[in-house]
């Protein structure tokens, strides 16, 4: 390794030679497509979002990842610089002064790259490590989902890998699991885990996500990932599904990975850890308007509680349940499944037996049994978990459940059962008692309320609260607060033709973002 490239591989994130001397790279570099560069990045290395955003600095994963779906974009200079640093890319590549490990013009003269021929009979000898973030560029992986971009996926196993070694190009199967450590990297470093697995010479796979942990780097991982899932439980309150689903997930496969090694009481914390994650994956994707996703991480969420004999988790997971049922407008089964968790009474908190009293509500609404519905709500107050919760989730399930919810699903019951006069007070009065950090349910609360005035033909005022909604659901990636967002504005458009539902109708018109 020569003056230079010692220079250029002290910085947080130096990508491969062989990448930065792509033809993809150099064009993307060319065109300072920084969406593209990303994409490069992320994919070609297994880097995650999160490594790439802290090599950058004074960057969250959150924006990575909108750079990469194209939602933001990168454009002061100075940050320009920071990209250039963080990656080791020579500021010439995208317009830029040189940079300070890149020497002066002299030291810049390199050798030009030799190219090798494909080689498909080419044997390895000895283990092949799965290169990190500053491992030698002489190796490079490449990796070829023949799925489809989510490399991360549980529905397919496998990946065509390109291994380069010593110049040299192998194709390989390799188990997707077997290259997990090299996307979360940056977080088990932080817990004291540096190895990587290995695959053997003349083996497929080896299967193992990372080698099996002493006991106190389990116990520092579930500590981490414990204080992770406050803060993305936070995260969604505030800001939605775009910011916290992708970290959720990258969450949920070290977990599933930890699960394949650890035993006794550990794997009973491992295992009830997993279960919340599974059930915010499984509610992220419900307000994304994935059901189908929805529904396959409530399961999981329900078979790992019930492994771990965690009741109060089951309990939750039938909650759950009976809340996709009433979006599937199953009156009989919201009722059942409410009606399960209560049974369970033993293991409730209080907030749990709010939430479960409340949805059997729906039930009710969705029966048209307003006496029932309304008898269910009055109860749940008596359990409602206090307005001073953070939203983090550190009180325990149903922490959302406050008197202000509990009133705002009053209200969505009228509408429900065709009382927009009667919904229309209760959303006013419990929207100014919502709590700050529920973001995101403010924003649906406020569609709702949409929904409520057109039905009393008060459509300058429903044409504001949807305008308002849709600024939420902009921010927060909520697909479900959008498409009922559109809705509105569909319905009221026909109805009125006012400056407000006109600059309704132009800002729904405009929305690209999802």
């Amino acid at each position: 390794m020569d003056e230079h490239e010692n220079r250029r591989s002290s910085y947080p994130l130096t990508i491969p030679d062989a990448l930065l001397q792509s033809e993809a790279m150099q064009q993307a570099c060319a065109a300072r497509n920084f969406r593209e560069i990303f994409r490069l990045v992320n994919r070609r290395t297994g880097t995650s979002h999160a490594a790439m955003a802290a090599a950058i600095g004074k960057m969250t994963s959150s924006r990575v990842s909108d750079v990469i779906r194209g939602v933001r974009g990168i454009r002061g200079q100075e940050v320009m610089e920071r990209v250039a640093d963080g990656f080791g890319i020579p500021g010439e590549m995208l317009g830029l002064p040189r940079r300070p490990w890149q020497g002066s013009p002299e030291d810049s003269v390199r050798p030009e790259a030799s190219t090798y021929p494909d080689s498909a009979d080419q044997k390895t000898s000895g283990a092949l490590p799965i290169p990190r973030m500053g491992d030698s560029d002489e190796i490079n992986i490449e990796y070829s989902d023949l799925r489809g971009d989510d490399f991360l996926s549980d529905s397919h196993d496998m990946l065509l890998v390109s291994v380069w070694i010593e110049g040299r190009k192998q194709l390989m199967a390799i188990n997707r699991r077997s290259i997990l450590a090299g996307t979360v990297g940056g977080v088990l470093q932080g817990v004291g885990i540096s190895q990587v697995p290995v695959l053997e010479s003349g083996s497929a796979l080896k299967s193992a996500s990372f080698p099996k942990l002493k006991d106190s780097q389990v116990d520092a991982a579930i500590e981490h990932l414990q204080d992770m899932w406050h803060a993305l439980v936070r995260m969604d309150n505030l800001f939605g599904p775009r910011h916290a689903l992708a970290s959720v997930h990258q969450q949920l496969s070290i977990l599933e990975s930890l699960l394949e090694h650890v035993r006794g009481n550990q794997r009973h914390e491992v295992l009830g850890l997993a279960s919340k994650y599974a059930e915010s994956a499984a509610w992220l994707h419900e307000d994304s308007a994935d059901m189908a996703s929805a529904e396959k991480w409530t399961r999981q969420a329900m078979e790992w509680a019930t492994e771990s004999g965690d009741q109060l988790m089951v309990s939750w997971t039938l909650f759950r349940r009976s809340q996709q049922a009433t979006t599937r407008k199953n009156a009989a089964q919201t009722i059942s499944l409410a009606q399960s968790v209560q049974r369970n009474a033993a293991a409730l908190t209080a907030p749990v037996r709010a939430a479960a009293r409340q949805q059997e509500a729906h039930g009710y609404a969705l029966d048209g049994d307003e006496r029932a519905c309304q008898q269910r709500l009055d109860e749940a107050h008596a359990f409602a978990a206090s307005p001073d919760a953070k939203g983090d989730g550190r009180t325990g399930h149903g922490d959302f459940c406050t008197p202000s919810y509990i009133e705002i699903q009053r209200a969505n019951c009228w509408l429900t059962m065709s009382r927009p006069d009667r919904a229309v007070p209760v959303f006013e009065r419990a929207l100014v008692e919502l709590p700050d950090v529920y973001q995101r349910d403010r924003g649906l609360a406020q569609v709702r309320l949409s929904m409520a005035y057109a039905g009393i033909g008060e459509y300058d005022a429903a044409a504001t609260e949807a305008a308002s909604a849709l600024q939420i659901a902009r921010i927060s990636g909520s697909t479900r607060t959008l498409n009922e967002a559109v809705s509105v504005a569909n319905a009221i458009g026909v109805k009125c033709d006012s400056p407000a539902v006109a600059n309704l109708i132009t800002a729904v018109r405009s929305e690209t973002e999802f």
